[in-house]
């Protein structure tokens, strides 16, 4: 029985190394890519051979028909191999320097690549199915002389497009980029040597700097907020996103079950060995991906930027709020201001009828002239709410099950708030400018889809006033959401 569970605990170990290792590699081919699912499948292919050799390898490196001298040698080999080719990134890595960013100058180049994963893949046939053969000790000689160079290439070639740092972010590039070669040995070395198996996923963590300056939110938005994209933008999301939070999510899992599996077996917890547990990993990687995912996707934003020069003078947002069921109109009138004059010139209107719990709703926009009667009105309120100082009131989410919200942007003023929660209602003047603006002639008319990861709960008020993009400086004071 013991045994039976030690194989089943080995099995799920094994696993999650491989996935881990795959998933790795898919992201770090891929980041740099601009090209969909396709081309990172089509990139994938260069990774798979060695990959598979790697973990192969531990068939031929800890069999009996390998000394210990042998094996001393092999060890300092890839030792020197993984030193040189991280030395070598460093200095080759920047693109004006990389020998190869153009690959088809140099038909050995081509050769090369062409050649090796050849090698790795006879090789690693050879290990799984004639371990014992001469032709897969001959096979993995070569192969693992060949491992290194090729990293390195592979690397220069899939980096080199873009890649301008060197010193310390080169090496933690470089290192990010063999991270998977570390899950694949490891996933294969556990049933022959577990302890140097599980010492191997550890070095998995030193891809967490290059991880963490890859995803880290660039100012434009981040993985998460892709999934924002409206869909007139963008036919899919970039695989580097997906590959991206399941990389991070898997390099936690892995990571801290390699923790687990090195404990000492008397580390009991209800009887039974912390070592053979694995689900506190999936709950650490649950609790990262919960923490990001926060940080990341509130308050709600879509990649990009925006200019502000052409921002409304006046905004105002209606809110209906039915149990799950939210009914959003808002007119926008633009402008501007010219030595304390305010000169209105065209208005916008954005409709949505939209659930939460649902990840894609319709927005209506419709853009119509105003009438000089409405041009005089806005100017007047325009002129008489404006103030030394504009000032903000925090928005918060509207929790009520039913409400009726009203929200206020005007130049000059800042932003005022009207809801249900604060029990104030807007003034008449407002409400009455709103319904004529709103019911203006129509001159042009668009629809396309929003989305929200969050399932509508990040979607707020200020997003439906045109604060979406990444470059808006909004941030939650404690008592709401501010926008700048």
């Amino acid at each position: 029985m013991c045994t039976s569970t030690a194989m089943q605990r080995n099995a799920a170990t094994s696993s999650i190394y491989l996935i881990a290792a795959t998933i790795g590699s898919l992201f770090v081919l891929g980041h740099n890519e601009q090209g969909g699912w396709l081309e990172a499948s089509i990139i994938w292919l260069c990774a798979a051979p060695p990959l598979l050799f790697v973990f192969a390898y531990p068939r031929f490196l800890f069999s009996g028909t390998v000394s210990r001298r042998r094996l001393t040698y092999e060890m300092l080999l890839h030792c020197l191999g993984a030193i040189s080719a991280i030395v070598a990134f460093t200095i080759f890595s920047p693109f004006w320097k990389n020998p190869i960013r153009d690959l088809g100058d140099s038909i050995y180049i081509l050769l090369f690549a062409t050649a090796a994963p050849i090698v790795f893949l006879l090789a690693a046939v050879s290990l799984l199915f004639r371990n014992e053969s001469e032709l897969a000790t001959v096979a993995s000689t070569v192969a693992s002389i060949l491992l290194w160079p090729y990293w390195f290439v592979l690397a220069l070639a899939c980096e080199g497009r873009w890649y301008e740092d060197s010193g310390k972010y080169a090496v933690c590039s470089f290192l990010c980029f063999i991270t998977p070669a570390f899950f694949a040995f490891a996933a294969g070395a556990l049933r022959l040597r577990p302890r140097i198996a599980h010492l191997a996923a550890l070095l998995g963590v030193l891809c967490t700097p290059s991880l963490y300056w890859t995803l880290r939110d660039s100012g434009l938005g981040n993985v998460w907020v892709m999934f924002n994209q409206p869909d007139n933008r963008f036919a899919n999301y970039p695989p580097f996103a997906v590959f991206g939070i399941g990389f991070v999510a898997l390099l936690t899992i892995a990571t801290v079950t390699a923790v687990l599996r090195l404990l000492p077996n008397g580390w009991q917890l209800r009887g039974v060995p912390v070592s053979g547990r694995t689900w506190p990993a999936f709950g650490a990687s649950l609790v990262v991906i919960t923490i990001w995912f926060c940080q990341s996707v509130m308050p709600y934003r879509i990649p990009g930027a925006v200019d502000y020069s052409s921002w409304p003078i006046l905004q105002i947002l209606h809110v209906e709020k039915h149990g799950l069921q939210f009914h959003e109109t808002g007119v926008s009138v633009g402008g501007r201001e010219m030595r304390g004059e305010y000169y209105p010139r065209a208005v916008g209107s954005s409709r949505d009828d939209r659930r939460l719990l649902q990840f894609r709703f319709e927005q209506t926009d419709w853009s119509g002239d105003l009438t000089q009667p409405l041009t005089e009105r806005v100017r007047a309120i325009l002129m008489s709410s404006k103030q030394p100082k504009s000032q903000w009131e925090p928005v918060k989410p509207i929790r009520n099950w039913n409400a009726d919200n009203w929200y206020v942007i005007a130049d000059g003023v800042g932003l005022k708030t009207y809801t249900t929660e604060n029990g104030t209602a807007p003034p008449p003047e407002i409400v009455s400018l709103f319904n004529d603006l709103a019911n203006l002639p129509h001159t042009s008319q668009s629809r396309f889809g929003l989305k929200d990861v969050c399932l509508g709960f990040c979607y707020d008020p200020l997003s439906a006033m045109g604060y979406l993009y990444a470059n808006h400086r909004c941030h939650n004071d404690g008592h709401g959401t501010v926008c700048r």
